[in-house]
């Protein structure tokens, strides 16, 4: 049944990118084939990290500062794309038994499908941060940290490592060419879009080949009625055919009737062939998020992204009884370590790094997104001159500061804790936006799945 559950999920599961925000899809280090574990010769110690997140250049820069601290461990790195490639390769490695020493998860159903290859990091993080390390986090990302765990079960999974807020990224240049300005009602939204496809562009460029892209869009419309209604359907506490529920379905598929949404955004993934379009110049909306400034501080950008000609909204009340879309979010990937790991002692010390170290250090200096670890910021003085000097430093790092007091303030849990209800309820939306659901038999499929969990 676990290599039947890893196997379906590597098929159909894709989740915040997205977070996400996977731009590069490179592979460093030589385990790209194999998930050795950790291998020692006399003081040295080899370590394998598999993730998809942070991108490449980031992780490259996370590793570099670890290792520089601790010459005697090496960290042998291979990136995926998240899907389907990551968690394909996961599937393969969990039924050989062959998962790497540290794997890049997400809370709940991702991190649950995988719990029972994973260590309690609990005895670490309690003695090296002290009892009251959860402090460290806000609200939703704390809560986050066990969740879907079984009835006393107390063991910690994963180590958060960044923290993500979900909103639409628009274009600012391309919306001042077209005369629109950011929506701050739903008759803005319909317009703004209309202008943006009379004019030759995407309006909102949706991923709809995304399951993640679904729940996260989803998530704003339910967020417009009700911020707790998500988390009690999946207790149990309220049936997922709720009346609200159905509203914010309803409130969804207006997105997509309204011309809100491009033609053809089912087939479309939003990495790459959203981002692509969205970096020319081509689409004017993305639902996208905090992690989205990392395209700034890359080498070789886009003259809209030198200029940073971007910015981000909140989508504004959709019908009657709504109040715009609330922030929603929580652990963009945290890392766990497998029972494979030869060291784990090791595997502990990199985690610590990459959550609250110098390795953390590198991942928000290149703004790849917000740590979860409070109080670690960018320093600006540590960009290179050619980003520090680009015309849109100044908007880019604003943005980005800007996301982190939106999740400071609070956010609606974007987390599914149990992988059938994950692919119940992106199979749900992808259904209803393809016409083959309405809204109450698209409500009833999750709740279905629900009942099969007792």
């Amino acid at each position: 049944m676990k290599k039947l559950i890893c196997s379906l999920l590597a098929l159909t599961m894709a989740l915040s990118l997205a977070a996400c925000g996977s731009s590069g899809s490179g592979t460093a280090g030589s385990a790209a084939a194999s998930g050795s574990a950790a291998a020692s010769s006399g003081s040295a110690t080899t370590l394998t990290l598999w993730t998809w997140s942070p991108i490449t250049r980031t992780a490259q820069k996370m590793i570099s500062a670890f290792e520089t601290d601790n010459p005697d461990i090496t960290i042998d790195y291979t990136n995926y794309n998240y899907n389907p490639e990551y968690l394909e390769a996961l599937s393969a490695a969990a039924a050989s038994d062959n998962l790497p020493d540290i794997m890049g998860l997400q809370p709940g159903s991702l991190t649950q499908t995988y719990k029972d290859y994973l260590i309690d990091l609990g005895p670490y993080v309690s003695k090296d941060w002290g009892s009251d390390w959860t402090s460290h986090y806000d609200n939703v990302t704390a809560s986050q940290l066990q969740l879907g765990n079984a009835s006393g079960d107390d063991s910690y999974y994963i180590l958060p490592i960044e923290t993500q807020v979900i909103a639409i990224e628009y274009n600012k240049s391309l919306f001042q060419q077209l005369g629109i300005t950011a929506p701050t009602t739903y008759s803005d939204l319909v317009k703004d879009a209309k202008a943006l496809r009379d004019g030759g562009y995407a309006p909102l460029f949706f991923g709809g080949a995304d399951g993640w892209q679904h729940v996260n869009l989803f998530l704003m419309c339910l967020s417009q009625l009700d911020t707790k209604i998500f988390d009690e359907c999946q207790q149990g506490t309220q049936p997922w055919t709720n009346d609200t529920i159905i509203k914010a379905m309803d409130n969804y598929m207006k997105l997509w009737k309204d011309g809100v949404i491009q033609d053809g955004a089912l087939s479309s993934t939003s990495y790459n062939d959203g981002t692509d379009l969205f970096l020319a110049g081509q689409a004017g909306m993305m639902a996208l998020g905090s992690w989205w400034p990392q395209e700034f501080t890359g080498d070789d950008v886009t003259d809209a992204v030198s200029n940073w000609v971007y910015d981000y909204f909140y989508l504004p009340a959709i019908s009657d009884g709504c109040t715009a879309s609330q922030p929603i979010g929580g652990i963009d990937f945290g890392y766990g370590i497998t029972k494979n790991c030869k060291n784990p002692d090791a595997a502990w010390k990199a985690l610590s790094s990459f959550a609250s170290g110098s390795g953390a250090q590198q991942i928000a200096n290149d703004m790849n997104n917000h740590l979860s670890y409070a109080g670690i910021t960018p320093d600006i003085s540590a960009m290179s001159d050619t980003v520090s000097s680009r015309a849109g430093a100044k908007a880019a790092v604003d943005e980005f500061n800007r996301t982190a007091k939106d999740i400071e303030g609070g956010l609606m849990n974007q987390r599914i804790s149990q992988p059938t209800i994950e692919t119940a309820v992106q199979e749900a939306l992808q259904g209803l936006a393809g016409g083959e659901y309405t809204s109450q038999q698209a409500a009833q499929h999750i709740q279905d799945a629900q009942a099969a969990l007792k």
